[in-house]
């Protein structure tokens, strides 16, 4: 039996401007440096119409944060970040939950995301959250780097 007590809950709120620098940094950290956003466009998906961005807090720090956007009955997932020291605790899980929620509850339909071909569990963690395989983007991510389209569709 496990006495490790359980991770605190992340509490989710939408993101701020003001966020941006603590955002651009998390970014930098979760990714390689040709994927990973630079801070014009980080502050260009937050200002965009129809645009969802939330964060997600532990204990007053940034835990994650996740942004997407829709345009008519179609949703995109642009981002979702999770700090190291978080995963696998459910941030990701309730960021997913929470945007997709909130796209649909907007009017998307058909929610896409882009994912790295390479990056198995990621795929399975979308795969649970009812996301769909629809096709491998050739180079997506820089030369030879192959992306995967996934999209999660919900009822008329």
């Amino acid at each position: 039996m496990s006495t490790a007590s359980a991770a605190p809950a992340a509490r989710l709120r939408p993101a701020r401007a003001r966020d941006l620098d603590a955002l651009f940094a998390l970014d930098q950290a979760c990714f390689e440096p040709d994927i990973a956003y630079t801070r014009g466009q980080l502050r260009d998906l937050l200002s965009r119409p129809h645009a969802v961005a939330l964060v997600a807090e532990v204990d007053g720090a940034l835990a994650g944060f996740a942004i997407g956007h829709r345009i008519g009955g179609r949703g995109h997932v642009v981002t979702l970040d999770v700090a190291g020291g978080r995963r696998r605790q459910g941030v990701g899980r309730e960021l997913m939950r929470q945007l997709v929620e909130r796209l649909e509850s907007a009017g998307a339909r058909r929610i896409r995301l882009e994912v790295d071909l390479r990056n198995a569990g990621a795929i399975r963690f979308y795969g649970r959250l009812g996301f769909r395989e629809t096709r491998t983007l050739p180079d997506y991510y820089g030369d030879g780097l192959d992306g995967l389209e996934m999209v999660r569709e919900t009822g008329e």
